[in-house]
């Protein structure tokens, strides 16, 4: 039996299906997470440094990329054979990591954006190494509608996959893993969310509603070094895409161009980046940060010294201090 590992995003629900996808195409699979392209990096030289795979026919690396000079490390040995890498995003394509044939990285083509568990699952079909179900279509496209944001451009599936999501919140990786691959080997038809669920969801959803006034609450505005005005405030990583909606559906009051939701609860801690004004790239914003991600969405980690640093100032001053801060491993 063919043996495989795969490397993904642990942050959300694109990075974490195409593992769910990878289970059932590969019986033998060994699965590594990663909550960014630095972290990827640096699991992926332990592994190759120290010829851990070689044990493995096949390679897979979703909703990440490799950086240099690691990429070219891979592309001049003989890895290159046995590895693909399916990505989306923007910062991997504004770094060129999109020039060998293992690497394939779309984040937008004629037929609209893409997700890497889409692109993976294109590869897995073609291929006949998966077969294509209902199910499965239905699952792959809510993840691409909740991971590029046109969930919100149409209702009802659009719904549905936002709900995906705040049950991949709820449930944690693992349980989620879990859940949705037996719901998903045991199922050709259409994608359903159970009673149990639904009861999950909905009493996540009426938790929000109630902690988000408070969140919005708490936002210490402030200007950028290109003098554009953003928002910055501790949260839960959960609620990153929640606050960021909950200041959209209130129509701006501030006019903003985009806020910063700083979560410590997500490793030494991290700053998802979301545009609040239609047409601002937060991507460039957490590049200069070092960090990346999307025109829409983009995150940057904080390391153990900076979250550290930010524990001695008073919630103000931190937030200030965090603003500023660039990421490096």
């Amino acid at each position: 039996m063919k043996k495989v590992i795969i490397f993904s995003h642990q942050s959300d629900i694109d990075g974490i299906n195409a593992i769910i996808l990878a289970k059932m195409a590969f019986p033998n699979l060994t699965y590594q997470l990663s909550p960014g392209f630095k972290e990827l990096d640096a699991i992926f030289n332990n592994y190759f440094n120290n010829n851990l795979l070689n044990k493995y026919e096949q390679i897979f690396i979703t909703d990440l990329a490799l950086m240099e000079p690691t990429l070219t490390k891979v592309a001049n040995s003989n890895l290159k054979d046995k590895i693909l890498i399916f990505d989306h995003h923007q910062m991997s394509i504004n770094t060129n990591l999109n020039r060998y044939d293992f690497t394939h990285i779309i984040e937008e083509d004629e037929n609209g954006k893409k997700c890497a568990t889409e692109l993976f699952y294109q590869y897995l079909i073609n291929n006949k190494i998966l077969k294509r179900t209902k199910a499965l279509d239905e699952f792959v496209e809510l993840t691409r509608l909740e991971d590029t944001w046109e969930w919100k451009q149409n209702k009802e599936i659009g719904d549905k996959a936002h709900n995906l999501a705040i049950l991949f919140n709820i449930l944690g990786i693992d349980s989620y893993i879990i859940k949705m691959f037996n719901k998903l080997n045991n199922n050709t038809e259409e994608f359903n969310f159970d009673d149990e669920e639904l009861n999950l969801i909905e009493n996540k959803k009426k938790d929000y509603n109630k902690l988000l006034k408070e969140y919005i609450d708490s936002i210490l505005y402030l200007y950028d070094e290109f003098n554009n005005k953003f928002g910055i405030l501790y949260a839960n990583y959960e609620y990153r895409n929640e606050i960021a909606e909950y200041i959209r559906n209130m129509g701006n009051p501030v006019d903003i161009k985009y806020v910063i939701i700083v979560a410590m609860d997500k490793g030494f801690g991290q700053k998802s980046y979301r545009t609040i004004t239609d047409g601002f790239d937060v991507n460039e914003i957490a590049e200069l940060h070092g960090g990346g991600g999307h025109p829409n969405a983009a995150s940057v980690n904080i390391t153990k010294e900076q979250r550290d640093e930010a524990k001695t100032l008073d919630e103000k001053e931190s937030l200030k201090y965090l603003a500023k801060c660039q990421y490096f491993i």
